[in-house]
């Protein structure tokens, strides 16, 4: 048994008693704040969403996930970080019901990894995508088993709790996923005027893309913002754009409340048929047929 898989062994046995066994169970909370327990019986299709800045491990099975023109196919023992929203697609490729998929999810504490990340000598900004994967094993994979194993003594984690998850937080910066993390608190100027302009996007969904007048409000030359942006994200501006509107949309379709015009008018679209034929190509379904799905369960 490789490092990394023995590491997982360990994991899967601190959180085994939050793995649910039936498919597409939602994910579960454990006492340790931030820390969630995802489980399946079964494969899924290509499902999209937005990661927020975490910690992701897989303990068992198989996770394809695709962040623009990265790809990460994620096995047991394999982990992955992120340093702000990003649009990705995931799909559980090897599961059955007696080997669920099982995976933890730590949302960062962004305040504490910053205060670690400064206490720490400088390290050069470098341009990184803003996921990046690496192994369960070593100093991250001890660090991760003895924050995870205060699962078994709760009492201990009001105490602990942030000691170790700093000590974690102190690891990953010094793993492959660093780079990435330190995004979170570098002054690197560029890469906060890059994610100050994809956090624009996502709050203006309905409002028009104009590179260069985006490009200008974060203080950048259109042809260096949209190299750089491409850098961080995985994306071209438009792109990451086209993903979050999708996203949206599709969120409220599945809630039932709003027919197929009124959610791609919603999130910008100025065309209905250009709107089906993008969010088909997205998800592999056209909007109508989400939209009966949603209203079916109800």
């Amino acid at each position: 048994m490789s490092p990394r898989t023995n590491m997982a062994s360990r994991v899967l046995a601190e959180v085994a008693p939050f793995v649910a066994y039936q498919p597409d169970a939602p994910g579960l909370a454990t006492p340790i704040p931030r820390l969630t327990v995802w489980s399946s019986t079964r494969p899924t299709p290509p499902a999209q969403a937005t990661f927020c800045p975490v910690f992701y491990a897989v303990l068992q099975g198989t996770k394809a996930l695709t962040v623009g023109g990265n790809r990460f196919e994620l096995t047991s023992g394999d982990c992955a970080a992120a340093s702000f929203g990003l649009p990705f697609t995931s799909q559980l490729v090897e599961v059955s019901h007696t080997a669920p998929y099982v995976a933890t999810c730590l949302q960062l504490d962004t305040a504490l990894l910053i205060r670690v990340m400064l206490d720490m000598p400088k390290r050069e900004d470098r341009w990184v995508c803003s996921a990046a994967g690496g192994k369960l094993d070593g100093a991250v994979g001890e660090a991760f088993i003895r924050l995870v194993g205060l699962l078994s003594s709760p009492d201990d984690i009001p105490v602990l709790g942030a000691h170790h998850e700093a000590e974690l937080y102190y690891r990953l910066l010094q793993s492959s996923m660093g780079d990435t993390l330190r995004q979170l608190g570098q002054g690197n100027g560029r890469i906060r005027q890059i994610q100050t302009a994809a956090n624009w996007l996502c709050a203006n969904l309905d409002s028009p893309f104009v590179g260069a007048d985006l490009a200008a409000s974060v203080g950048m030359s259109l042809t260096s913002f949209h190299r750089h942006f491409k850098v961080v994200t995985g994306y071209s501006p438009i792109a990451f754009q086209r993903h979050v509107r999708l996203l949206e949309a599709r969120k409220m379709l599945m809630s039932g409340s709003i027919n197929v015009s009124g959610a791609a008018y919603a999130v910008g679209y100025l065309s209905t048929s250009q709107f089906s034929r993008e969010y088909k190509r997205m998800f592999g379904t056209p909007p109508l047929a989400d939209l009966a799905s949603a209203h079916a369960a109800v």
